[in-house]
């Protein structure tokens, strides 16, 4: 891609400058978080119970299970969610707070996949916007019937018994379909 020959010096030059981009952000905004949390902390005000603390064991965990997560996840296909959202849950995040966030995390996930594969050309544009189209509606459709069905039984399980589920077709889906 650009004229860059793989394994060239420069091929292998943008890769570690991309590595240290990604870890002076990784520094930034946990420093950039660690300080809000003091500041709520010390003000008393807008720090929820489920916020997940941000400091020693904590945030070692959570940046180390973050980065093999992440590269597990992009290894293998599998969508940054059915990584992440155990993760959050295990810190006491709210079901739908993990889901959400494994929502938004998508977002960047597909959305550096589909420049990847437009700079490539390889991408069937009016199929994709077809498929797009699908997808945002059967979300969309999706999201409000479960807020509907956790709002009708007052409970948050359904999401974890449905993220467990997607997690265990995962699990056996794309091994299966990755040996074809």
């Amino acid at each position: 891609m650009f004229g860059v020959e793989q394994c060239s010096v420069e091929d292998w030059t943008s890769c570690a400058i991309f590595i240290v981009i990604c870890i002076y952000l990784t520094i930034r905004s946990v420093k950039r978080m660690q300080y809000e949390q003091m500041l709520k902390i010390k003000h008393g005000e807008g720090l929820a119970s489920s916020d997940i603390d941000l400091r020693g064991s904590n945030l070692i965990k959570l940046v180390v299970i973050s980065f093999l997560g992440g590269w597990v996840s992009g290894a293998l296909g599998l969508g940054g969610g059915s990584i992440f959202n155990p993760l959050l849950l295990s810190f006491g995040v709210p079901p739908p707070v993990s889901s959400a966030t494994g929502m938004y995390m998508i977002i960047f996930s597909t959305g550096a996949s589909t420049t990847t594969y437009v700079l490539n050309d390889m991408l069937n544009v009016p199929y994709g916007m077809f498929a797009a189209f699908w997808c945002i509606f059967g979300t969309v459709c999706g999201m409000i019937a479960l807020d509907k069905f956790m709002k009708k039984i007052g409970r948050s399980s359904p999401l974890v018994f449905l993220l467990a589920f997607v997690l265990g077709i995962s699990a056996v889906a794309v091994p299966y379909f990755g040996w074809q």
